[in-house]
């Protein structure tokens, strides 16, 4: 590329890229606010069913039932395997897996494992959320029903579930001291004198020693093995014929110690139904199944936005009609598909929890393919768009197209290498240990997609000189605006490969989170890819004194000076 069309390139290049930059940085920032500040719109409809809608032949549990919920915070399904008390409890009932939501952070689980209800519907999707949760959990509805409750555990719990309602509690801040014990010790001295029904206790040090040592750490087992006395205390105290106590967890952790993403070390956590429960070995539920199965257990209405199902077989025969499952099922699927706005004609013929699912889960794929197909017309022309721009490239010049052409590819395998290779991360929020450490990971992946940008442009520059018998550098007037033009043309034609990446996000899942989050692993990706547009208009601004330097130190092109 040489003259007026050279320089003219490398401006526009320069300029689409800068835009590009800008719009990618102002989409990753919406994009990101509406997953932390995404409102549920299932929070609205009113229950229509209580314990005295319930068919008439339908037993109801002896109010004298109890239940000991004890949530141990970021605890492996591993781990227990190291956990002796916890072993030999595994023998006194339902050993299972619960498979946890998405994503696999502490504010949307624990909230999972208390209401049953989903991120889509209980609207806490990060550790980020402020203030009440807008839908009912078992604490709510056990209180509701005049049931005593006892509460144990961080200040978190009073703040997002009104838990301080409860007529015993106890919290204290999380802080980095062992604080487990501290929790145990009240939940038993609150008990005493009360006969509460509901005990809720939670226990935080194996998430601290995961944070700060690794979930495969020395410590992170010795944390796990000293919570494990913990359980048992509490076990030895409420331990009676009318007692459950249901033990889990409500995340792991991976090696490096982050959690949120979908890595089976991080969400196939303990579940444990000991007591007047079912011998049942390792089998899966889901974590929103624990709420409705402890309400049912109770006696108490299951709260009214658990899209998890009761779990009779869980427990000892006749201690939970299916029944109150099936009716609690049918009643949240109304309001829910009402909220959809999909008919709801299916469901008249769905006469259990399984069928009410099913019923469900054909309504989400039917919106969500809605969805797509309306939003199919504009993706499909973004991207043939940036899909068009290599092509002009290549029209304008075959050897400046494939010289680009080397240096895209030198980008990916950089970008790549690094987040793959030498940091080991993944597609997962799991890559980053704390939310503290959110903005150092993403300023580091722009820092990298920059350098990954300039090398890339270094590549194309190192490569175009090979394709000519006879390449002139740019101290020849004539071919100055060439060599500038390269680089940014390189960035731009990398950006052009993301947002077709991106283009493809938008179809399957949007830019607006409107009624369910979108598939986190791929939603992670999206949010990296406009990371790298957005850092690769630093590398269009650097890249022109790149292939600047490189065409006039290029060794063909000093040969062909010299020759001169």
């Amino acid at each position: 590329m040489r003259g007026a069309f050279a320089w003219t390139a490398g401006v526009v290049a320069l300029a689409l890229s800068l835009g590009v930059a800008y719009a990618a940085y102002l989409l990753a920032d919406h994009s990101w606010d509406q997953v932390v500040s995404y409102e549920t719109p299932f929070g609205d409809y009113d229950r229509a069913w209580a314990l005295g809608a319930l068919p008439p032949e339908v037993e109801l549990p002896a109010d004298a039932h109890r239940v000991v919920l004890v949530i141990v915070d970021g605890l492996r399904l591993d781990v227990t395997d190291q956990m002796p008390n916890f072993q030999t409890l595994r023998q006194y009932g339902a050993d299972m897996v619960a498979l946890t939501v998405q994503p696999s952070l502490s504010y949307p689980t624990w909230t999972a494992i208390l209401s049953g209800a989903t991120p889509d519907v209980s609207g806490v999707t990060t550790n980020w959320f402020d203030g009440a949760v807008p839908v009912e959990t078992v604490i709510d509805t056990a209180l509701g029903a005049g049931r005593t409750v006892v509460v144990s555990g961080p200040q978190d719990l009073a703040t997002l579930y009104a838990a301080d309602r409860a007529q015993a509690t106890f919290f204290r801040e999380w802080t980095k001291e062992y604080m487990s014990g501290t929790y145990v010790d009240q939940a038993i001295a609150l008990a005493d004198g009360r006969d509460p029904s509901l005990v809720v206790v939670h226990l935080p040090d194996t998430d601290d020693a995961g944070h700060e040592y690794g979930g495969t750490s020395d410590e992170y087992i010795l944390a796990a093995q000293r919570i494990d006395g913990e359980i048992m205390r509490l076990v030895a105290e409420f331990a009676d014929d009318r007692t459950l106590f249901v033990i889990t967890s409500d995340h792991g952790h991976v090696q490096a110690g982050g959690h949120g993403g979908w890595e089976p070390v991080v969400t196939r956590v303990p579940a444990l139904f000991i007591g007047p429960a079912s011998s049942i070995d390792r089998e899966r539920i889901s974590q929103t199944d624990i709420a409705p199965t402890v309400a049912a257990f109770l006696g108490v209405p299951v709260p009214a936005h658990a899209e998890g199902r009761v779990r009779p077989e869980l427990l000892l025969p006749g201690r939970v009609d299916s029944r109150i499952g099936d009716a609690h099922a049918k009643e949240f699927a109304t309001g829910y598909l009402a909220t959809l706005g999909a008919p709801d004609d299916a469901l008249a013929a769905a006469r259990t929890a399984d069928q009410v699912a099913v019923v469900i889960s054909d309504a989400r794929t039917e919106r969500l393919a809605a969805d797509r197909a309306e939003r199919l017309p504009l993706a499909l022309a973004l991207g043939a768009l940036v899909l068009r721009v290599p092509g002009i490239v290549f029209a304008s010049s075959w050897r400046a197209g494939t010289a680009i052409a080397a240096g895209v590819l030198a980008y990916y395998l950089v970008y790549n290498g690094l987040y793959f290779i030498v940091h080991g991360h993944r597609w997962s929020l799991s890559a980053f240990n704390t939310e503290s450490f959110v903005e150092q990971f993403f300023y580091l992946r722009m820092a990298e997609a920059a350098l990954a940008g300039v090398i890339g442009a270094a590549v194309a520059a190192g490569v175009y000189p090979l394709l000519r018998s006879g390449p002139k550098g740019p101290r020849d007037r004539r071919f100055l605006g060439g060599w500038l033009a390269l680089g940014p043309a390189t960035v731009f034609v990398i950006m052009a490969t993301l947002v077709a990446q991106v283009a493809w996000f938008y179809w399957a899942w949007g830019f607006d989170v409107v009624w369910r989050l979108p598939d986190m692993r791929w939603g992670f990706k999206y949010l990296l890819d406009l990371t790298q547009i957005t850092a690769l208009g630093a590398a269009a601004v650097l890249a022109p004194v790149v292939t600047y330097l490189a065409g006039r130190f290029h060794p063909r092109v000093r040969i062909q000076t010299a020759e001169e």
